[in-house]
């Protein structure tokens, strides 16, 4: 895949803009700007009721030992080159959560999952968008393939055990939120091995 052009648009196809006012702890009145998949409805469900919706789910399927997981390095329009992540789809009409992971889950590597845990939904970038999404935990079996990507998709499936989930991490472009899962995962974030003192 190749980007061809970047310009900028006013309407958005898939997407809403918003425009919140809002007062600071002043009473200073500000602007903040958002975009979302959802109608002005949702969005004041969410802010004035605190009400609670998810977009889609991000799988994290592993083997049977929990030796290692499922990935893929995916080429990301927005990034102009592939970023390793976990699989990852919208939910459909009518469609549970877990029948959701199941579905992009197969669509993007051929796989079957399994669904054992469904995290609660969470935002994924709270300051530009109001998305949500659970992240659905399983196992998977099969014979990975990409037979079933849509033309839009261009994603390797890759098998990560630790000692390749340390060099994504030290080497390769990945999602703060698949970086995150990865490193409690296997435990290695660096971090945990300083000394304080």
């Amino acid at each position: 895949m190749k980007i061809k052009s970047i310009e900028p648009i006013n309407e958005l196809k898939y997407l809403r803009s918003y425009k919140i006012k809002y007062a600071t702890k002043s009473g200073q009145e500000r602007d903040w700007e958002i975009v979302s998949r959802g109608d002005t409805s949702r969005l004041k469900k969410e802010i004035f009721n605190h009400q609670s919706f998810t977009d889609g789910a991000m799988v994290f399927a592993t083997n049977l030992n929990k030796t290692d997981v499922i990935m893929l390095k995916e080429f990301r329009v927005s990034a102009g080159r592939p970023i390793y992540m976990f699989p990852a789809g919208l939910i459909e009409s009518g469609e549970d959560i877990k029948n959701a992971a199941k579905r992009e889950f197969n669509e993007e590597t051929g796989l079957h999952l399994t669904p054992l845990y469904v995290e609660r939904e969470r935002y994924v970038s709270v300051g530009i968008i109001n998305e949500r999404v659970n992240v659905v935990y399983g196992t998977y079996s099969g014979i990975p393939t990409k037979d079933f990507q849509e033309d839009s998709e261009d994603a390797d499936i890759i098998i990560v055990d630790k000692s390749e989930a340390r060099r994504i991490l030290e080497e390769e472009e990945i999602s703060i939120r698949s970086a995150m899962l990865l490193q409690n995962f296997f435990k290695i974030h660096p971090f945990f091995d300083i000394e304080t003192s």
